[in-house]
């Protein structure tokens, strides 16, 4: 598949761009550490600032990867903090397929950043590479993820019963998709 990695992603009111080492703090006090936010997550929500400052070096280091895609979000203002990130959490080379997952602090939610972000990343995703299915799901207990993705301009496609597990254990998940042909008429029709 061809990859382009993590660049820098403009939107109206966002900037998504690379973690750094410094980010950490932020990440950590911004979303991190809040069990609500954490709570349909797959890893729990951090009680020091040493894992998050782990996890910021091992993304930093991961961007010489052309296939990692994960970008830390902020406001445009440049000296505003990070709200969240939103990241390709997994992909499959055969099947042109990349899976996407995102968080975003307490603080931030209910004003439409989060669809703005997907949006942006699945436009960058379908313009720069050759990815022909871009998919999400979220636990069945958490329907504002849902959301999002269909905000975005994603489909539902279904639930899976007792698919996933997260920090509330085993759940059923919902999953929504959006293909390169559906991306495609919707700006032939928005041209």
């Amino acid at each position: 598949m061809i990859n382009i990695g993590t660049q820098p992603i403009h939107t109206e009111r966002l900037l998504l761009r690379r973690f750094t080492v410094a980010d950490a703090s932020a990440a950590y006090h911004n979303w991190q550490n809040d069990p609500v936010v954490t709570r349909y997550l797959t890893w729990p929500a951090y009680t020091s600032l040493a894992p998050a400052k782990t996890r910021m070096a091992l993304t930093a280091a991961s961007y010489r990867q052309p296939d990692v895609y994960q970008w830390a979000m902020q406001l445009t203002d440049p000296a505003a903090t990070l709200i969240g990130n939103i990241s390709v959490v997994s992909h499959d080379d055969d099947l042109q397929t990349m899976a996407i997952g995102y968080v975003m602090g307490q603080t931030w939610w209910g004003h439409g950043y989060m669809p703005e972000a997907l949006r942006a990343v699945i436009d960058y995703l379908f313009s720069g590479t050759d990815v022909n299915r871009i998919e999400a799901r979220h636990d069945t207990h958490n329907p504002n993820s849902g959301k999002v993705m269909h905000k975005a301009g994603m489909q539902f496609e279904g639930v899976l019963r007792q698919r996933g597990l997260n920090n509330t254990g085993l759940c059923d998940e919902a999953f929504y998709a959006i293909l390169r042909s559906d991306w495609t008429e919707k700006h032939r029709q928005n041209d």
